[in-house]
């Protein structure tokens, strides 16, 4: 199954082979400086770029301003195109090259990614065990259009540089990301009851079908690579993050027991900077969704609850908090249990969304959390 949703993973690459010399180096991470820019200092930027077109910082910083603007705007999308295009044919090390912001959906611009993707395979071919280039192209490569390419790729790169964590983490991410799109088009195109299964086009039923043969599957496979970047891991900070990742792998794979070992050690993993309470929130939600499996309502309310009172953490102040379990118990009917949840969630992300959401429920409707069911 070559579609899938997308979840933002880094692959933060810093290996360098200096094929474009340059005024103004880049050091890994600098790019996301980009992220802060005025419009002021972005046209500062490629004002810079006039007088040195190989100047990578400026152009990796420009790419990164330019990437979230560019989904809604055709003019800044194509800036956005032109840049990473350019990095792509002249610098392809660049790290920058190894982040989302470097990405083009052939469904906004097919022409600009077709010449992506074959100016990839270009540098792939000249010089196939570049575990640098490897990365960088299986972040660009489409995960809907070239989902098999990008796997491939990886798992080139992961046979090149087999003691690394890093190619595993992606993999396990890619194969994720099929499972929890298989179990979105099962949740979202649900059969209804009136309907005879064998009355719909064959095209339909297809899609039941392979939501629900593909789910398991593809989270083993996510599950595998997991536990091989675990076994390779060398910071605590890096094996929390792998803990989520395994206890949602494990959940999806339908291994129960394992999902909630690994939940449970999230609620007991070591304070990082980058975890806050994001471990202790997701921990919950996943004890909270193995105690639905096992019809135990009551807990899966407690752990919905516990998901609820962590201080926050810089991604859930951000993206927010995940309403996986929040909307499963809905569908159990527990709204006070789940209005109380937003209201807690309501002190690390003071959203609209949480308003309007508390709003549709205490009218008796499911609100449509999109996202948030996959962050």
């Amino acid at each position: 199954m070559n579609r899938r949703l997308h979840v933002p993973v880094f692959a933060f690459l810093a290996l360098c082979i200096g094929a474009v010399p340059t005024s103004a180096t880049e050091g890994p991470g600098d790019f996301l400086t980009g992220m802060s820019l005025t419009a002021e200092e972005a046209q500062a930027l490629e004002e810079r770029l006039e007088r040195n077109p190989r100047d990578l910082q400026a152009r990796s910083r420009l790419i990164v301003y330019y990437f979230p603007r560019s989904h809604l705007n055709g003019a800044v999308r194509r800036i956005h195109h032109e840049h990473v295009l350019w990095l792509i044919r002249n610098a392809p090390h660049a790290d920058v090259l190894g982040s989302p912001d470097s990405q083009i959906q052939p469904f906004f611009d097919s022409d600009s990614y077709r010449a992506g993707k074959q100016t990839w395979l270009s540098h792939i071919e000249r010089e196939p065990s570049n575990v640098t280039f490897l990365g960088n192209a299986a972040n660009f490569f489409s995960d809907f259009q070239d989902g098999d390419l990008d796997i491939e790729t990886l798992q080139s790169a992961q046979s090149y540089d087999p003691d690394n964590s890093k190619w595993p983490t992606l993999l396990g991410h890619r194969y994720l990301q099929d499972a929890l799109f298989a179990e979105q088009i099962r949740g979202q195109v649900e059969t209804p009851e009136f309907i005879d299964a064998d009355d719909l086009p064959n095209s339909l039923a297809e899609m039941f079908d392979q939501a629900v043969a593909v789910r398991p599957s593809s989270a083993a496979l996510a599950l595998e690579q997991f536990e091989l970047a675990y076994e390779r891991a060398d910071s605590d900070n890096e094996r929390t993050r792998l803990r989520d990742a395994l206890a949602r792998a494990a959940f999806e794979a339908e291994r129960y027991d394992d999902a909630r070992a690994h939940a449970s050690a999230l609620l007991n993993a070591p304070p990082t900077p980058a975890s806050d309470g994001m471990a202790t929130h997701r921990g919950n939600i996943i004890l909270g969704r193995v105690a639905l499996v096992e019809d135990d309502v009551e807990r899966a309310k407690y752990h919905l609850l516990e998901a609820g009172k962590v201080s926050g953490s810089a991604v859930l102040g951000s993206f927010g908090p995940n309403m996986r379990l929040a909307a499963d118990l809905l569908e159990h009917g527990e709204r006070d249990t789940v209005l109380e949840y937003f209201e807690l969630c309501s002190n690390f992300w003071p959203s609209d969304k949480l308003q309007d959401w508390t709003a549709l429920v205490r009218a008796g409707r499911q609100p449509d959390f999109e996202a948030h069911l996959i962050y």
